[in-house]
């Protein structure tokens, strides 16, 4: 992607927060990006999205100016409890699709700046294998939302989940 093209999305995406639902790079699609807002003093924060990719491609790292630190993490079963890890890469397969939800693979927002309240927007800087850099404009969901759109529900989970962790 031209980074000038990138640029008027990232302006748009700024402008016109609502309409910032996808942005991409190199046949690689980054839709529906979205935070949790974070309750009292809380300093972390989870940001889910959907990835696809033509060619096949990983979500190497991420980057906010919100947060003093940003990782990749997935969520593994250990016994009967669902536990949080970090990992090196989220891997897109060629004509796929990724999609981090709740209780699953997501980015990590620690250290945070300073409170998200629920309809604010925060910039992310993905960066991806092939791809190379991603900018997005996450809209800030309710504190307990399960999906973009404020849901409390995610269709893509069964509610069933064990899940300790700080989110």
């Amino acid at each position: 992607m031209r980074a000038s093209f990138r640029a008027l999305l990232v302006a748009a995406a700024v402008s016109f927060p609502m309409l910032a639902h996808a942005a991409d790079g190199a046949g690689t699609t980054v839709s529906n990006p979205w935070v949790r807002a974070t309750p009292g003093g809380a300093k972390i924060t989870a940001a889910f999205m959907e990835i696809k990719s033509e060619g096949g491609d990983k979500l190497l790292a991420a980057k906010s100016d919100v947060a003093g630190r940003v990782e990749v993490h997935t969520h593994i079963m250990e016994g009967d409890v669902m536990k949080m890890r970090r990992v090196e890469s989220l891997e897109v397969t060629k004509g796929g699709a990724r999609v981090l939800k709740p209780m699953g693979d997501h980015v990590m927002l620690m250290d945070l700046k300073g409170p998200l309240k629920e309809g604010d927007t925060v910039k992310m800087t993905l960066t991806f294998e092939k791809a190379g850099d991603v900018e997005v404009v996450a809209k800030v969901e309710a504190a307990g939302a399960m999906g973009p759109g404020g849901s409390k529900t995610d269709a893509k989970t069964d509610g069933e989940h064990k899940h300790h962790g700080a989110h």
